[in-house]
């Protein structure tokens, strides 16, 4: 037997006072670990116990040499883990679940930063726009806007917060014209999503020179975000869309603001980081949630310094904040 688990044996013994159950934690006989006790006597020319038939206690003199065997344990016990954790956390397989509404660039970006960073886990990306079930434990992690992921015991980490733009087709507002002001929006064929439509009952809400109006949508269409994109891009009308979601349209000209001076309002969209809960979070999942906050602030960091089309300012959380359980 090696030193170090010598004085684990010895560390056990006086932490149980027993040298049966010290002997059935390390899955030994009770005889091999008193043959270990006595030879660390020899070795340090001390008793290290009192022992009686009922009891073994650590001898006064012997205390100092437990203390020091502790913390050599622990800083042994302490490297043994983090070569363990950087083992794990750059090895085995990740399996990831992305909206379509991250922009592509995007998705790239974050692919290849990650892979850079730990080029042995074996990484499976699908893009799907339908709901998944990270209970099943077929998916580990999922990055989705925070209201199409509903289950309980998931935890949800905000990673950014995409704020709704008007967008349309250059072909679009050569045909029909740009409008300058709001009110211009109610002759124009408006592409609205689903949940806004409902909320605000087939208008858009919109702040304009600090004063909040409605304008109500005489023309419009509702959908998924990726069919009004869809749309938007075949020059079909002017909508409403994820800021995140359209970066590369608007950096390719596909696509160009509409009153780039008015905010959406009710419009935002949650990025948010989902996996399923558990007590002990591996290595390589720990790291991957920790890449994914450092990734998503310095994408806000660079949107910010205006390379993406400007929008009215609206505040933005700080992405580094605590886990939360997603509503059930």
């Amino acid at each position: 037997m090696d030193q170090f688990n010598k004085f684990r044996a010895f560390v056990l013994v006086a932490e149980k006072q027993s040298f049966s159950k010290a002997a059935q934690s390390l899955g030994v006989t009770t005889g091999a670990v008193s043959r270990i006790i006595l030879r660390l006597e020899r070795d340090v020319h001390l008793r290290l116990f009192h022992r009686t038939t009922r009891s073994v206690i650590l001898t006064e003199e012997a205390r100092p040499y437990y203390e020091t065997c502790c913390r050599m344990l622990e800083e042994m016990d302490e490297a043994n883990r983090r070569i363990t954790n950087a083992r794990e956390a750059d090895s085995g397989r990740l399996n990831l679940v992305v909206h379509p509404g991250l922009a592509s660039s995007t998705l790239s970006r974050l692919v290849t930063s990650y892979r850079d960073m730990s080029p042995n886990v074996s990484l499976t990306v699908a893009v799907q726009n339908s709901a998944v079930n990270l209970s099943a434990g077929r998916i580990d992690m999922a990055i989705f806007p925070s209201h199409l992921i509903e289950q309980p015991t998931v935890i949800r980490r905000t990673l950014s917060i995409s704020p709704g733009m008007l967008v349309a087709s250059p072909g679009y507002l050569d045909k029909y014209g740009a409008p300058e002001r709001a009110c211009g929006l109610e002759k124009r064929f408006l592409l609205l999503n689903v949940a806004s439509s409902r909320l605000g009952g087939h208008a858009i809400r919109l702040l304009e020179d600090g004063k909040r109006i409605k304008i109500p949508a005489s023309s419009s269409m509702t959908g998924d975000e990726q069919y009004l994109r869809a749309a938007a891009l075949a020059g079909a009308g002017i909508a409403v869309l994820p800021e995140m979601m359209v970066q590369d349209d608007l950096k390719s000209g596909c696509l160009v603001p509409v009153l780039p001076h008015c905010s959406v309002l009710d419009s935002e969209v949650d990025i948010c980081l989902f996996y399923a809960h558990r007590d002990m979070l591996s290595a390589r999942l720990r790291t991957f949630v920790n890449f994914c906050i450092e990734f998503f602030r310095v994408e806000s960091a660079v949107s910010s310094e205006g390379l993406v089309a400007p929008i009215a300012p609206i505040a933005r959380p700080n992405p580094r904040e605590q886990p939360i359980l997603a509503a059930a």
